[in-house]
């Protein structure tokens, strides 16, 4: 009889195959995008390939070198909980409570990866000041996982529980988070730029963050502080790339 220790480097190769097919034949499970909340107007912003977000609009003509500073003010929760598709949830009785947390946990995040970038392009500021930028975010979606279907992936045969998760994703149980930002100018209060975003919880060969109802939309949010930041320091004609539907992590 085959060890464990024996069977797992081919459960993982088994693993790894399944998920580099999907990468290159299942493109198509990126979330779709949001249709926008008012938050930002979305029928004035586009979908840039310099930038990884579904629809965005940059003002022509700043001078973004003069800006030295960024304030990330609390994220906005009312449009998400204004709608009422939430109130049908499974965690209905826990909702309020869980979109105040994520919002801070996003908060949290954006200005942990401005603080922790490299190039000290940014000095986060806990109120505006002048040189300053504000970044506004408005938290529009938030779809818990689903551990219930995850446990399933996880006890299916080796390789068939990332079908299982596709499964999940085309009938809207996995983890689903969508923003809208604004950029102003602290002194002027001027709009510099906007961006809307919906992204899914990752496939993976095990998933352990769908195991709890928000990991996944905090990875996302992670995700998006990380891209907000590379942002924040491109130069002209840079790139910066989406994240991957994807991953080979199992937390």
């Amino acid at each position: 009889m085959r060890t464990l220790r024996e069977e797992w480097p081919w459960v993982w190769l088994v693993s790894v195959v399944v998920v580099c097919f999907c990468v290159t034949g299942c493109a198509s499970m990126k979330a779709k995008p949001s249709e926008g909340t008012g938050f930002v107007p979305m029928q004035e912003m586009a979908k840039r390939e310099d930038i990884p977000f579904h629809q965005a609009w940059v003002k022509a003509g700043v001078d973004w070198k003069k800006y030295n500073s960024v304030y990330i003010k609390d994220v906005d929760t009312q449009y998400l909980l204004q709608a009422n598709w939430w109130q049908r949830n499974m965690r209905q009785d826990k909702m309020e409570a869980d979109v105040r947390a994520v919002a801070e946990y996003m908060k949290h995040q954006f200005e942990e990866a401005f603080r922790s970038d490299p190039q000290n392009r940014f000095r986060v500021m806990e109120s505006p000041a002048q040189g300053c930028l504000i970044l506004e975010m408005a938290l529009t979606e938030l779809v818990p996982s689903n551990p219930v279907l995850e446990a399933l992936s996880l006890a299916a045969p080796y390789g068939s529980g990332v079908a299982v998760q596709f499964a999940a994703k085309e009938t809207g149980a996995k983890a689903t988070v969508a923003f809208e930002a604004k950029i102003r100018d602290a002194g002027t209060g001027e709009v510099l730029a906007m961006a809307a975003d919906r992204e899914q919880g990752k496939t993976a060969p095990v998933n352990l963050k769908a195991l709890t109802w928000y990991k996944e939309a905090e990875g996302i949010i992670d995700d998006w502080a990380d891209q907000f930041v590379q942002i924040a320091n491109k130069r002209p004609g840079e790139i910066v790339k989406d994240s991957s539907p994807f991953t080979l992590k199992p937390w």
